[in-house]
């Protein structure tokens, strides 16, 4: 008895090339945005929180990066937009969301993102920006996975557990910094105390990215040809570790 298969077809090839290149994109978002919440994501990839600016007036004004990831300015975002995109698509939407979200922030929103006029105030922002949206869209995958029963949502099963052992430790966290916040009554006391949880965590993450629970699969190669999209490789981390290495050099280079 012979068995013949089916030749494959350039749909079920284009389908499967496509599923293993977000498999990839799914892995590398999920090791950018590993942080307790995305303040934590900043400081992970060496990010100061907030930004010093100066208005057309000479006055000071601090922007704070996880305005950027605000839920409320996110939706407007959303609502904004004049054709729907695949939020839960990383290879398909990350790199045009990205544009989208800065053009929207620098024209259409508050004017303080038109007070960005240092080429590092702009590299700030598109940095965390980049982080935004990797989150952003991993986040989306995680509620469609686990509230709407969208099995679809993730290509790699691997990240979905380990998105939801992530989000799980967001709001545990998030609870016990209201509860900080609820029994110690000094400000400062308190935000001392919500850093340190904080830090502890995300210091965790860091150090053991790979639950033992969840065991890390080995992906297929990428096809052959195919490249992530640079919205998914935002490089945030070594070229701040390449500054720091170059700092400590010039520091170095003085003392001696």
């Amino acid at each position: 008895m012979h068995l013949f298969h089916a030749p494959r077809t350039p749909i079920d090839q284009e389908h499967t090339e496509a599923l293993i290149l977000e498999q990839h994109a799914e892995r590398q978002a999920l090791s950018a945005v590993r942080g307790a919440n995305f303040t934590q994501c900043l400081s992970l990839h060496h990010l100061t929180a907030d930004l010093e600016l100066v208005d057309p007036r000479g006055r000071p004004h601090l922007m704070h990066g996880k305005d950027l990831f605000d839920e409320r300015t996110w939706n407007k975002f959303l609502a904004s937009l004049q054709h729907s995109i695949n939020v839960l698509s990383l290879t398909q939407s990350a790199e045009p969301l990205t544009k989208l979200y800065r053009t929207w922030l620098l024209t259409k929103y508050t004017q303080r993102y038109r007070w960005l006029s240092t080429p590092a105030q702009i590299q700030w922002f598109e940095q965390v920006t980049a982080l935004v949206i990797l989150r952003k869209v991993m986040e989306a995958k995680h509620h469609a996975w686990t509230y709407q029963q969208n099995e679809q949502a993730f290509a790699d099963s691997w990240c979905a557990m380990e998105m939801k052992n992530l989000m799980t430790l967001n709001t545990m966290t998030t609870e016990i910094a209201k509860a900080i916040h609820h029994i110690v009554r000094q400000p400062e006391q308190a935000k001392e105390m919500i850093e340190h949880l904080f830090e502890i965590q995300a210091t965790r993450l860091f150090d053991h990215p790979v639950s033992l629970r969840h065991p890390l699969p080995s992906l297929p190669p990428l096809p052959e040809g195919a490249a992530l999209p640079q919205a998914i490789l935002p490089l945030i981390a070594p070229h701040a570790e390449q500054a720091e290495e170059a700092s400590q050099r010039v520091t170095k280079g003085k003392e001696e």
